[in-house]
């Protein structure tokens, strides 16, 4: 069962991560736009589309890890870790007032559901 599930979680992340790897670096400044981050150099553009990059890349990893989540299990791993990070950057950047929540707060919360659902569904040793 946790394995179906894991299945479920890699392939969610990977349509996620593509989806927002895509926008990154199809539309960076429309994206720039929608979380609220508004007279930035353009220069900041190229940033935000290495990121997509980045993001497009990692989809393809977790779409493939989808599949055959034992074979793959470290993407799980990487998925646990990414989210870890991604929503304790977030709070702290939330918490210096770099960022708002709304700037923010959908990054931290879907970074954080699903470092917390990897977590609970990871696949552990039967003992």
């Amino acid at each position: 069962m946790k394995l179906r599930v894991t299945g479920i979680l890699l392939a969610l992340d990977a349509a996620v991560l593509f989806l927002l790897g895509t926008l990154l670096l199809v539309l960076p400044q429309h994206v720039l736009f929608a979380f609220g981050f508004a007279d930035l150099p353009l220069g900041v553009t190229y940033i935000i589309a290495l990121w997509g990059c980045a993001l497009l890349t990692m989809a393809i990893g977790y779409w493939k890890a989808s599949a055959d989540p034992v074979r793959h299990l470290v993407w799980a791993q990487v998925g646990i870790a990414r989210g870890a990070l991604e929503f304790a950057v977030g709070i702290v950047y939330l918490l210096r007032g770099i960022v708002s929540f709304r700037q923010a707060g959908l990054g931290i919360i879907l970074a954080g559901l699903f470092a917390l659902a990897y977590l609970l569904f990871y696949p552990r040793a039967q003992t």
